[in-house]
């Protein structure tokens, strides 16, 4: 888990003058370690106060240094008192809960919450970034009539962007009623340049672990704001029988 740092602005001034007497290739180190910073402070610390579990999502009131608020995640397993960290999140005001029968003034969807002290496992968590290059389909997974892998989706997306493709997959992650779509994460099994997992936007419904295949729009470097960035992104898909 990446450590949290947090500098002063006057601190990155200083080292941006002192790196401005050196040499044009300290420079852009100097530039990469800037963003750095700033990717890091975007990572927030939480102790969880409460928790209300739905269907889909875990609801936690948490609190980040004096403040208290309410966070949103696909439903896990949370203790209360425990610290967490995540990032990013995507804020939905007056948001209706039909399985809690509640009304938040405010929630922050988080696709994730980051366990700062995980219990022991026996097998390494594979960093997607490490995956091997992959065209093989896993076991179970027959693409649809007219469908492309994730392999051909990812080396290829350049020339797909804003066309319609299927993909068949399984899905690992499913997130309904997210800015009025229900959101998707789909893998395959293939893999390129390490992006084995392609978020689609939806009204269907699916369940987890479930295998399907969606036609949708392909668009690349979708910027949605409040950290929830995608180089590539199926729009609007609908589930093909």
């Amino acid at each position: 888990m990446k450590k949290t740092l947090i500098w002063s602005v006057a601190s990155i001034v200083a080292l941006m003058v002192l790196v401005q007497c050196k040499p044009n290739t300290e420079k852009t180190e100097a530039i990469i370690t800037e963003e750095k910073v700033v990717e890091d402070l975007n990572s927030h610390q939480i102790i969880v106060k409460e928790v209300l579990n739905a269907n889909a999502y875990t609801y936690l009131l948490v609190t980040e240094d004096a403040k208290e608020y309410w966070i949103a995640v696909p439903k896990t397993d949370v203790k209360v008192g425990k610290k967490y960290t995540y990032e990013g999140g995507m804020e939905m005001k007056k948001f209706e809960s039909k399985d809690l029968k509640r009304t938040f003034d405010s929630v922050l969807f988080v696709e994730e919450l980051i366990d700062p002290n995980p219990p022991t496992v026996t097998e390494t968590a594979i960093d997607p970034k490490t995956i091997i290059n992959s065209t093989q389909l896993s076991k179970g997974i027959t693409l649809a009539k007219g469908a492309i892998s994730l392999h051909d989706l990812f080396s290829g997306r350049d020339k797909l962007e804003g066309k319609t493709v299927i993909l068949t997959g399984k899905v690992v992650k499913f997130m309904p009623e997210i800015m009025k779509k229900n959101w998707i994460h789909l893998q395959d099994g293939t893999s390129f340049n390490g992006f084995n997992d392609i978020t689609i936007t939806t009204l269907d419904k699916v369940k987890v672990d479930e295998i399907v295949s969606l036609k949708g729009k392909v668009v690349l470097n979708k910027d949605l704001g409040s950290g929830y960035k995608y180089d590539v992104l199926i729009e609007d898909a609908v589930v093909v029988k």
